[in-house]
């Protein structure tokens, strides 16, 4: 392993080491307050985690439509680089059978606007979705610490979070899909090329991706949202039972 591989690690080893540091310090800080540090900890990491959330999503929705190069993930159809005559390889120790690269991380300039507003509205919406669960984690945190686990707010975020959870994480995996067909197509749907070698057994083409489509309809977001969406049913029995026993006293 090189210097420079080194390098990163030890970056990585202090940026490691000030986090662990500085929850130390938090957790003492919520203690000499008389506050359960672990319930402390948990509102401040998740509500920062909800405010990064909602940063991260207008960036990317603002950078989407604005740069002039589209950070993407596009789909091609199955692909694997194929060798100039002559060439041997060496050194490998496995064989390819069938299949190869089925998308590509990519940098694209003159994309349709269509596809940037999709792209950037279902990244956008990705970017939400833990945002509304940190911010769920936050609101109960806080409440809890107010001595009303039961809060009405708690359970009226938790059902804004199911929500938030179903759609955004559906649309979110749908539009980019569609986005990202629409820029395969746009980037690498030829209709003509000319140059190469001449020789008819020269395929110019052969190491050129062909565009395609992939459309996948993401489930987890149901269950998720479900979850959230009964959770927020039993914080609703909560309150009611939190309301019957407050009247009996």
């Amino acid at each position: 392993m090189g210097a420079f591989s080194w390098a990163h690690i030890l970056v990585l080893l202090i940026i490691v080491g000030v986090i662990v540091a500085l929850l130390v310090l938090a957790a003492r800080s919520w203690r000499r307050r008389g506050i359960d540090p672990t319930i402390g900890l948990t509102l401040t990491v998740s509500a920062l985690a909800a405010l990064f959330g909602v940063v991260a999503a207008i960036i990317v929705l603002v950078g989407s439509l604005m740069d002039t190069q589209l950070h993407i993930t596009i789909p091609v159809s199955p692909f694997w680089p194929t060798l100039p005559p002559g060439t041997t390889i060496s050194g490998t120790t496995a064989t390819l059978a069938q299949g190869g690269f089925v998308e590509a991380d990519v940098w694209v300039e003159g994309a349709s606007s269509g596809a940037r507003v999709l792209w950037g509205i279902g990244q956008a919406l990705g970017a939400l979705v833990p945002a509304a669960i940190a911010g769920l984690i936050a609101v109960a945190c806080f409440q809890l610490l107010r001595g009303a686990a039961f809060a009405p707010v708690v359970a009226r975020m938790a059902m804004i979070t199911a929500v938030v959870v179903l759609v955004g994480g559906m649309a979110s995996g749908i539009m980019s899909d569609i986005a990202g067909s629409m820029v395969s197509h746009e980037l690498l749907a030829w209709t003509g090329a000319t140059g190469g070698t001449g020789d008819p057994n020269d395929d110019p083409l052969q190491n050129w991706p062909m565009a395609t489509s992939s459309f996948t309809l993401p489930l987890w977001p149901i269950g998720a949202g479900l979850g959230f969406a009964a959770l927020a049913a039993i914080l609703r029995y909560g309150t009611r039972l939190q309301k019957d026993t407050e009247g009996l006293v």
